[in-house]
């Protein structure tokens, strides 16, 4: 759940805020909610994984630094895209700081969005392994969050060298 939650997260910050720190900044608690949940979720019994997946904390922190990961291509996603909508300047005619607001909202909202649709549905797995296959939304998650770091890395590199190229240079005297 939450690599595709992240990437739809990045995907709103990017576009709606233009600076890449806050862009990375407005993911963070948003996904820190859903891994929580998940983690909350796969704990008690609802996910395809045994419980021992997230407890004991010691024996369970190769799940940790899986979320770790995730998080980090959020931020990354959400940045990137912030680079590559920044060079276009368009949008908004407010401030930074509001359109951080704004972000964080549909953020938060989408979030409560899929806990919502998740309770719905949401009952005990009778039969935990750990050898079936991720969920098929956890793949398309991993999938888009691989091809966003790469398509949008790339298109950010190449937005900051037009940048240092198109640079005036200093005056001689």
């Amino acid at each position: 759940m939450t690599p595709i939650a992240g990437f739809f997260l990045a995907i709103i910050a990017g576009w709606i805020v233009r600076e890449p720190r806050r862009a990375a900044a407005t993911v963070i608690l948003p996904y820190l909610a859903v891994a929580v949940v998940q983690t909350w979720a796969i704990g008690n019994g609802y996910g395809i994984s045994p419980p021992d997946t997230v407890t004991p904390l010691s024996g369970a922190i190769s799940y940790y630094v899986v979320q770790l990961a995730f998080l980090i291509t959020t931020a990354a996603i959400a940045a990137s895209l912030a680079v590559v909508r920044g060079a276009r300047a368009g949008g908004l005619p407010v401030g930074p700081w509001y359109r951080a607001a704004v972000a964080a909202a549909v953020c938060a909202t989408g979030d409560l969005v899929l806990l919502a649709a998740w309770l719905t549905d949401a009952s005990p797995v009778r039969v935990h392994s750990s050898e079936v296959a991720p969920p098929a939304q956890g793949l398309a998650g991993i999938g888009l969050s691989l091809v966003g770091v790469v398509v949008l890395g790339v298109a950010a590199v190449t937005v900051i060298r037009r940048r240092r190229t198109n640079l005036p240079r200093p005056v001689e005297c």
